[in-house]
């Protein structure tokens, strides 16, 4: 069964799964992601608390409709 995410929908998995990943990490580790968190939260006007945030995030949606990918 394939799912579609609309861009906003996937940002929000996004950020779902960045706070479990936080919760696992060491507490002297969180602090980076703890940031992006903050950073990347919804607004009442439905913009992000950095509104850079979601234009980086349309970036990368747009990058990878496109195949482009990270090599780790």
């Amino acid at each position: 069964m394939s799912e579609t995410l609309t861009s906003r929908e996937a940002f929000e998995a996004m950020r779902l799964f960045l706070a479990k990943f936080n919760e696992r990490e060491p507490e002297h580790r969180r602090e980076t992601i703890f940031f992006l968190l903050g950073w990347t939260q919804i607004q009442d006007d439905g913009g992000t608390s950095d509104p850079a945030q979601w234009e980086d995030w349309k970036r990368a949606v747009a990058d990878a409709k496109a195949g482009k990918s990270v090599s780790a």
